[in-house]
This record gives structure tokens, C-alpha cells and sequence, in this order.
């Protein structure tokens, strides 16, 4: 858990230290593994780099200028979007509800005394092992006040800037690969200080090694820009997409340095990141970080994927934006958070979820705004589960942010509902035998070749976590991955595939086994470069142009066969496309058109159940609704999502009746070792109507071979009725809903 130093009283460290403990206990007993509190020590390297060894040291730290007005957040936003706007203005022209307060004078003495005194204190009720860290982010500010070290060394800061959508954006980050000017003076760990042209990786360590040992920190948070100099957004810091192989080695080399010189510095010491907020994929492509390659080098213990969903998604919990980013929200962090566990799979690395609540900078308040939004996050983000030929691997832990909001605690109640919802997920989570509905696949063959032949210019609409993170706004049950080469070991009601070249001659035989067998598989990415020519005969579309158009709002059309698919679908419709003038092959259906050229396929002659989609890009992402980030339009999701139902009800497996436009609501199933089958419901999006009416619903149908059975509802005031083997479910706004059918020792699933 996170919690800002800010709330501890410097003057009283062992009353804060028991004020915590009684409030926190609860949540940290009878947990398996590590567990610990992560401080937030004024949020830039300034308090590591600044270390002289002399505990009396007074550490610098913000005045907390930049931290935004607290107010009461008790619910969602109701009625329109414009009666919403009217509200959200209201509620931040309330009162501060909240004390604020800023940094006392700390010495690391002082910092000192606080581990001891937690981890004391810990053990005298009942909490053996706990570790108590630190965390730091690589700007060169603190909410807007930029840190005295920053200042001293501006030449350890590199600045990432390029234009997107017309907007121009820029930003500072503490770069792993420059080196240092020299600076004299006695530091901690570095008794003759820093020497000209030291790199930065050997400077952070020698001074974390020093200070973890003095101050008694037992972890390391590298929080964010870390190895992703670009936050919150598909882009790096040189544009868009990385412009080299070159300068993807170059990143990846320095900030491997990075993470093996902090570890080997205090071996003892855990050494944790954090993700990007956004696309997995584009770790790799855009901010040039190979995580696979760091996790294999040994040196990082966990990855935490910042799935702040609900902060992104939910409108009026910010002060100074609406809207937010809702490209970053509910169901891109799950397919984020997928993607990232198949890139971890097979090291050692730990992989958490974040748990967010409310915050200690930030406005927002989503365990008291969205409370059953958040428990939808909870349990499907401990849920995002890989195939792997040894079974079902779920994450490894959870990270909660925050535990503090200026002086004001999570509540006993808030620590009991987290207590309760974390608990029960992580252990209906750890029982997993079967996980129902799609399956992404992770190629890392063909991440590497568009990584070796990067140019800035070539984009294969290789982003699969955020395709699909789009498409399960619909229900189409989406909460499982696994790797191109486990192909053969697993199985799925259907595999969707992203962009995908150069593989190996036996990753291309297992997909053409798959589909000779008749199991769905989508194939989405642009039909110019994106794909093996060994899948040209699955494909059902081809280009014979080099590589798609720069993004642009194009015309496009749904065909009379994608119009049968979906409800509430206009004839006309715009899209953000990187265009190709596509041929469909003859034994394919087209669903929609883009400038006459068919875009998205189904393929159901022979055995073969099949689509392909040549998917859309987005727009601006800040401060936007989601239709606005899709310019103007559902209409590409809605019908990529009801070809893939159709092959779903085609096949036999689990699906929706009907692909609705107006009715977004995730799907989750799984079945778990006592033989009940579980199905998850989530109202959850926000910027796709304007209307008053925020209710949802869905009717899905089970597969027959299931059998019919009554079901029950997990939570209190879900609302659905059965019907042979349909279920219609009801979501009042922001709801969710879990159904589990009876237990059984041995049946049909």
C-alpha cells in the first residue's frame, strides 16, 4: 500500500505509527507473502540523489503547492451530460472537505525512526516481515515545484516533446542513459562525490544503496517515466513510435542498468516498477522498453500495472477536467494488464494490480464515488488470467493507492470493504480452472520484428490490448492470454491474434491447425505489413499497399451482412483511419466498408470460423469523451464486437443474444476448482451517450453443454432473470454484478 509521508506527524512518529496500525491492521493479516507500505518521500530522486550520509540531514520536500481542492465525493454524477457538467462544477465550488497540510521538517533521522517504528509495531500485532519503501518518480517536479536536486543537475533530466492531434506535448523525466557533470561535494554513498561523466544508473544506485541501508527502506518504487519516459498514453520520447532498432536498444540497455545497479546495490532490498497506464505493446514500439528483456535479466522483483481505471474513466472526480481520459480506463487497464501478464509469464518477476481509492494529490475519490465500479476492478484485474501449458497463472498481488488524502485516513469501512473484495477475489482468483470466452495472444516474435525494423513511420496497427480493450466495452468475455508459442498447449473458445509477422514456421502451423479445427481466431492488424504471409489464406483480406495512410476521419459504410449482426448500427458512420485499399478474398463476408474498401471480414465457408480486422486509431486522448477519442462514431467496435460474438454463437460457446450499440456491458466468465461456473456484469463506461438514462443491460446466452441449472447472485442488488439457458441482467448506473451457478463435483463445463 501507498501512503504520502506528508500524513505521518514528524513530531509524534510512534501516536502516527499506532494511529495507522489501528486502522490498517485488519487489511495486512493473513496475507501470504510480502507485505509492506510504500512512502511517498516528496516524490522526485532529490531525497536519493541528495543523501550526504549525515542522518541529521534535514530531506528536501515540496511545499505541496500543486496538490488539487479535496471535496465530497459520496456518488456518481447523475442525469445528463450536460445536467453532469452542471453538477461536477457544482461539487468543487463546495467547501475543502479535507485538512491539507504539507511536509513537516524531516531529517532522514526522522525517516528513520518511522521504518523502525512501523515495522516494530507491525510485528507487536501479529504482522511478521513487514518492509516498509520509498518511491520515486523521474520528473524533475513535484505537482509543479521543481526539486532543488533537478535544479543543481538539470543535466539528468532529458525532455521528451512531439506533436499529437494537433496538440503539442512535452515533458522532463530523469533519463537512465545521459551522464553527470561533476559535483564535488561528499554524498552518501558517493564519499568523493559524483565524477564528471558518470552515468545516472551508477549514481542513483551508489546513492539508494546508501540511504536503504540508513534510512531502513526495504523497497524501491520506480514509479512514473521510469523506463516509459512518456506517461499515460501510447507514445515515447521520440514521437509517436520509437524511429530505430537503435534507439529501442539504447533505452532498453540504460534502463536495465538502472533496475540491475539498484538491486545489486541492496540485494535485500525489493525493486518494483510501475506501467505506463497505457498499451502494453507500446512499451516496446513507442517508449522502447523491452520489459520481457528486463524481467528475464533477474534484477526486478515486481511489476505493478497502475490499472488507476476508475481515476481515468469516471467524469467530474477532477477539478480541472470533466472528461479525464477514458482511453485509459475500466476495460483498457484489464486488457493492459492481460497483455503485461503474458509478456511477464515464465519469469520471476511478481505481477500486482493497483487498487485505487482516493488520493493523496489528486482530486478524485473513486472508493467512495464508484464503489461497485471499483469492485468490478478489483476482482477482474485479479483475475486477468494466462493460459500456459501448465495451467492458469493469475497475478501474484495487489498494490493499493492510496492509503492516505491529506490527513484523512481510508475509513474502517473503506479498509473493510477492500479487506473483503481483495481477499475473496484473490482467492476465487487462485481457484481458477477454466476461463471462458476469447483469448489475446502475445506474439513476442512479432513484437521483436517490428522492434528491430522500427522506422517512425511504420505502424502495423499492432496494438491488440487497446483494439480489445475497446471491443469488450460490449460483452464479449474477454479475460484471458497467452503466448504464439503455447498455442498448441492451450485451448479457448476463441484466440484473437494482433498483428502478427515474422513468426516461426511452427507458430504459423499451430494457427493454421487451430483453424482447420474449427476454432474461432480473429486476426486484427493492418492487412499492409501487418501479417505473416504464411496467414495470407486465413486472412480474408489483402493490400498491396506498403504501409497504411497517416490516421484521418474517413466515411465508412456497414454492409447489409454486418447491419443483420449488430442493433442500433447507422448505414454511415465516420472512423479514424490509417488507410490501405483492401481486397476481400471471394469465400468472405465483408461487415463494414472504409471508402469502399471492405475493413472488417468474417469468414465461416468450410470449417473455418475466421475474422479479420483492419481496426481504426485513435484520436486526441486528454480531457475528451470516448466517442470524441473515436471521432464521432461506436459504430467500428459495436460490429468488431458482433463478429466476434457471431463466431462465438456459431461455434457453441458462451455469447450475447444481440450486439446492442447502446448497451455497454463487460462480460467476465470462469469456472473455479468446486465446479461452480461465474459470470461478471459491469456497467462501466462513461462519454458514449449523452442522455439520462445510465442504466444497462444484456442477455447472454450459456453454451447448451452447460446444461440448465439455476443460478445466484454473489452481490446484493444485482437484478437478472433465467430463462432456460439465456440470462437477462439489469445494471443500474456504475453497477456490477457477479452470478455463480450451483457447485458441482463433476459437470458439464
Amino acid at each position: 500500500m501507498e501512503i504520502d509521508l506528508y500524513w505521518f506527524d514528524q513530531s509524534d512518529i510512534a501516536g502516527s505509527v499506532a494511529c495507522f496500525w489501528d486502522r490498517f491492521a485488519p487489511l495486512y493479516r493473513n496475507i501470504r507473502g510480502d507485505r509492506g507500505l510504500i512512502l511517498n518521500v516528496g516524490w522526485t530522486v532529490g531525497y536519493i540523489m541528495e543523501w550526504t550520509g549525515d542522518p541529521e540531514q534535514q530531506i528536501s520536500l515540496p511545499a505541496g503547492t500543486g496538490q488539487q481542492p479535496w471535496v465530497k465525493e459520496s456518488a456518481p454524477l447523475a442525469g445528463s451530460t450536460d445536467e453532469r457538467n452542471l453538477a461536477w462544477k457544482q461539487r468543487f465550488a463546495t467547501p475543502i472537505i479535507v485538512t491539507r497540510s504539507g511536509y513537516g521538517k524531516w531529517t532522514y533521522a526522522n525517516l528513520r525512526h518511522l521504518t523502525d517504528a512501523l515495522r516494530s509495531e507491525a510485528a507487536k500485532r501479529g504482522i511478521a516481515g513487514f518492509k516498509v519503501g520509498s518511491l520515486a518518480y523521474a520528473w524533475d517536479d513535484a505537482y509543479g515545484e521543481i526539486a532543488p536536486w533537478a535544479k543543481r543537475h538539470p543535466e539528468a533530466f532529458s525532455t521528451w516533446q512531439f506533436t499529437r492531434d494537433g496538440l503539442k506535448q512535452s515533458g522532463k523525466y530523469f533519463d537512465p542513459a545521459v551522464t553527470l557533470h561533476r559535483d564535488a561535494s561528499r554524498l552518501g554513498g558517493l564519499p568523493n562525490g559524483i565524477a564528471e561523466g558518470m552515468p545516472v544508473p551508477d549514481a542513483f544506485a551508489a546513492q539508494w544503496g546508501s540511504l536503504s541501508k540508513a534510512a531502513g527502506l526495504d523497497a524501491m518504487m520506480f514509479r512514473d517515466s521510469f523506463g516509459m519516459p512518456v506517461p499515460y498514453q501510447r507514445a515515447g520520447p521520440d514521437g509517436l513510435l520509437e524511429p530505430s532498432p537503435e534507439a529501442i536498444e539504447r533505452r532498453t540497455r540504460a534502463t536495465s542498468a538502472l533496475i540491475r545497479e539498484t538491486k545489486t546495490a541492496n540485494p535485500k532490498a525489493i525493486v518494483m516498477m510501475y506501467s505506463n497506464a497505457a498499451s502494453a505493446l507500446g512499451d516496446w514500439r513507442c517508449n522502447g522498453l523491452d520489459l520481457e528483456r528486463i524481467a528475464r535479466d533477474g534484477f526486478l522483483d515486481v511489476w505493478v500495472d497502475q490499472t488507476w481505471a476508475g481515476a481515468w474513466n469516471e467524469v467530474g472526480v477532477r477539478h480541472n477536467s470533466f472528461w479525464n481520459n477514458p482511453a485509459l480506463g475500466w476495460t483498457y487497464q484489464l486488457a493492459y494488464t492481460l497483455m503485461h501478464a503474458a509478456i511477464l509469464a515464465g519469469t520471476r518477476v511478481k505481477h500486482y494490480p493497483l487498487v485505487e481509492t482516493f488520493d493523496a494529490w489528486e482530486s478524485w475519490d473513486v472508493l467512495h464515488t464508484v464503489p461497485e465500479r471499483l469492485r468490478w476492478g478489483i476482482w477482474a484485474y485479479s483475475h486477468a488470467s494466462v493460459k500456459t501449458p501448465k495451467g492458469i497463472k493469475v497475478p501474484d498481488g495487489s498494490y493499493i493507492s492510496w492509503a492516505n488524502q491529506g490527513k484523512r485516513l481510508l475509513s474502517s469501512d473503506d479498509v473493510a470493504f477492500l479487506n473483503t473484495n481483495i481477499s475473496e477475489a484473490v482467492i476465487d482468483a487462485h481457484n481458477i480452472t477454466e476461463v471462458y470466452g476469447p483469448t489475446l495472444v502475445y506474439a513476442r516474435s512479432a513484437a521483436q520484428s517490428q522492434a528491430e525494423h522500427a522506422r517512425p513511420d511504420q505502424d502495423a496497427k499492432e496494438w491488440l490490448d487497446e483494439q480489445v480493450g475497446s471491443i469488450i466495452k460490449w460483452p464479449v468475455p474477454v479475460s484471458s492470454v497467452t503466448r504464439i508459442e503455447w498455442l498448441s498447449h492451450v485451448s479457448s473458445d476463441m484466440f484473437l491474434v494482433g498483428a502478427v509477422s515474422h513468426l516461426t514456421a511452427a507458430e504459423s502451423r499451430d494457427i493454421h491447425a487451430l483453424a482447420q479445427r474449427g476454432v474461432p481466431i480473429a486476426l486484427l492488424g493492418s492487412p499492409a505489413g501487418g501479417f505473416d504471409p504464411s496467414l495470407r489464406d486465413l486472412l480474408g483480406l489483402e493490400s498491396d499497399d506498403a504501409r497504411s495512410s497517416p490516421p484521418s476521419t474517413i466515411k465508412a459504410r456497414v454492409s447489409s451482412f454486418g447491419a443483420s449482426l449488430a442493433l442500433g448500427v447507422p448505414e454511415n458512420f465516420p472512423v479514424r483511419q490509417g488507410f490501405t485499399k483492401n481486397t476481400a478474398a471471394p469465400n468472405v463476408k465483408p461487415v463494414y466498408f472504409v471508402a469502399d474498401s471492405p475493413t472488417l471480414v468474417l469468414n465461416q465457408s468450410r470449417e473455418l470460423h475466421l475474422m479479420t480486422w483492419d481496426p481504426p486509431e485513435f484520436a486526441v486522448e486528454w480531457d475528451t469523451r470516448l466517442l470524441d477519442i473515436w471521432r464521432g462514431s461506436t459504430a467500428p467496435y459495436v460490429l468488431a464486437a458482433s463478429a466476434a460474438n457471431a463466431l462465438l454463437a456459431n461455434s457453441g460457446s458462451l455469447h450475447a443474444s444481440a450486439i446492442d450499440s447502446n448497451q455497454t456491458v463487460n462480460l467476465m466468465a470462469w469456472r473455479t476448482a468446486d465446479g461452480r461456473a461465474h459470470l461478471m456484469f459491469g456497467n462501466l463506461e462513461e462519454g458514449l451517450s449523452d442522455d439520462a438514462d445510465l442504466s444497462r443491460k444484456v442477455t447472454i446466452e450459456l453454451p447448451v453443454k452447460w446444461g440448465n441449472h439455476p443460478w445466484s447472485s454473489v452481490w446484493t442488488g444485482a437484478t437478472f432473470n433465467q430463462q432456460d439457458n439465456s440470462i437477462h441482467v439489469d445494471l443500474e448506473q456504475a453497477h456490477s454484478a457477479q452470478l455463480v451457478s450451483p457447485r458441482r463435483d463433476a459437470g458439464p463445463f
